[in-house]
């Protein structure tokens, strides 16, 4: 996929996702200069993971902090989200 193709996935989905993680809720930010690091920075998800077989497309992805993406793995999308829930 081309560089311009992934930031208009990344944008429609941000905008989609209102800019917040899917997990916990966190308003996300944008990759800036010097931001390269932040448990806040707007990550895309596979909601399947590619590596089984998820797609790279709109509907396999959402939006999620670093931290969330992170901590996620490879656990089931609908678990982990049941687990973020738990702990608020």
């Amino acid at each position: 996929m081309k560089a311009q193709q992934r930031i208009k996935l990344f944008e429609a989905i941000f905008a989609r996702d209102g800019g917040a993680c899917v997990y916990c809720g966190v308003q996300t930010h944008r990759l800036q200069k010097g931001l390269s690091r932040s448990p806040h920075l707007a990550t895309l998800d596979h909601v399947l993971p590619r590596s089984m077989g998820g797609p790279l497309n709109q509907a396999n992805l959402v939006l999620a902090c670093q931290a969330c993406n992170n901590e996620r793995g490879i656990m089931d999308a609908q678990e982990f989200r049941a687990l973020k829930t738990r702990k608020v």
